[in-house]
């Protein structure tokens, strides 16, 4: 029961983080910086005051510098005056190996595949079942993290 519970929990939170790193694909956009251990964060509020980042349309290949002590900015790919975009080759920012994450995918993707009923507490804490649909999708995502994250 214990196992299971872990599982489920496990399961929750590479849900909610490959969920909240995912990318639409509807254009969006978003602050990407490097935190102070050198990983790329990617969020839809600008970083701590002081670090330098940039302003990302993922709709197309538009950038904007932030130099750090600026503040933030408005995320917005209109051209304005003071909020100039550049054409940038879109090159995707390399990702670190996280041997954490590749475990904890691999560990979401052998409950996926191992387990016939999974269940996830929504919002208000009440537990609910994942649909086939939705247990593919984990799936899918969890396949992508190993790709990304394991060697």
């Amino acid at each position: 029961m214990q196992h299971h519970l872990r599982a489920c929990l496990s399961l929750a939170a590479a849900v909610l983080l490959l969920t909240h790193i995912g990318v639409s694909a509807a254009e969006s956009v978003h602050y990407r910086w490097t935190d102070s251990r050198g990983n790329p964060v990617h969020s839809d509020r600008p970083p701590p005051k002081g670090v330098p980042y940039e302003v990302v349309s993922t709709g197309s290949n538009l950038v904007r510098k932030v130099k750090p002590g600026v503040g933030a900015v408005p995320a917005t790919t209109e051209p304005s005056p003071g909020n100039e975009f550049e054409q940038v080759n879109a090159k995707p920012t390399p990702v670190k190996k996280n041997s954490e994450q590749c475990r904890r995918a691999r560990q979401n993707l052998e409950t996926l595949n191992t387990k016939k009923n999974i269940q996830l507490r929504n919002d208000q804490g009440e537990l609910r079942t994942l649909s086939d649909e939705e247990k593919a999708i984990q799936r899918k995502k969890a396949e992508d993290a190993i790709a990304v994250h394991c060697d």
